[in-house]
């Protein structure tokens, strides 16, 4: 009895290759469809770059100052003038208001520049006094027997303050720099400071 020839059902070689030639195309198809889409995705998320200006910054900028010369000079800092009387304000004090046998009070002028502008002030020797009374007796003053009278002129700014200090050595003095041989006693004493024409009010302090 004759055998039949029975026909393999698997597919051959050509076929094989065909198929996987055509998942190849499909699969490279597809990476490139996705890599399309990713750059179009990034390109949205991604901010757009600034156009490049051609334009001078400085030229552009609200309130930017001109690099050309105007021409027209800067104005000069004016000097200080001088200090009108009532914008001098003369006070006076002491270290201490109360003092031993042994301790010299220290009398402290302070100048102030009670203006709205720097002025100028001379407070040289020529203008300074620094005057200590007793009731109305008159016990001293630098004024008796100052020596070589300078004027020295300094720029004072508003609101700001000099002192000058002067130690007195419990002496009596008067006018002609004459000698006053009586010393003064344990009492309460005032004193006055006093600048060209500008008087403080007195200060009291006590000689023990």
């Amino acid at each position: 009895m004759a055998q039949k020839q029975v026909r393999s059902s698997r597919p051959s070689a050509r076929v094989y290759r065909r198929r996987r030639l055509a998942v190849l195309i499909t699969t490279l198809v597809l990476v490139g469809l996705l890599a399309w889409a990713g750059v179009g995705i990034a390109s949205l998320l991604r901010p757009a770059a600034p156009a490049e200006s051609t334009a001078d910054p400085a030229a552009t900028a609200p309130g930017a100052a001109s690099s050309q010369p105007s021409g027209a000079p800067s104005p000069e800092p004016s000097e200080p003038n001088g200090c009108l009387e009532d914008e001098v304000v003369v006070s006076a004090s002491t270290v201490q208001t109360t003092h031993g046998p042994a301790d010299d009070p220290v009398l402290v002028m302070t100048i102030k520049n009670a203006g709205t502008a720097d002025c100028m002030v001379n407070v040289g020797t020529s203008q300074q006094e620094f005057s200590v009374t007793s009731g109305a007796d008159r016990i001293f003053s630098t004024s008796d027997c100052v020596e070589d009278p300078t004027d020295t002129e300094i720029t004072i700014k508003p609101g700001a303050s000099e002192t000058a200090r002067f130690t007195w050595t419990r002496v009596r003095s008067a006018p002609g720099c004459k000698f006053v041989a009586a010393k003064p006693r344990p009492g309460t004493y005032g004193f006055t400071a006093k600048l060209g024409d500008v008087s403080s009010e007195t200060a009291r302090f006590e000689l023990r």
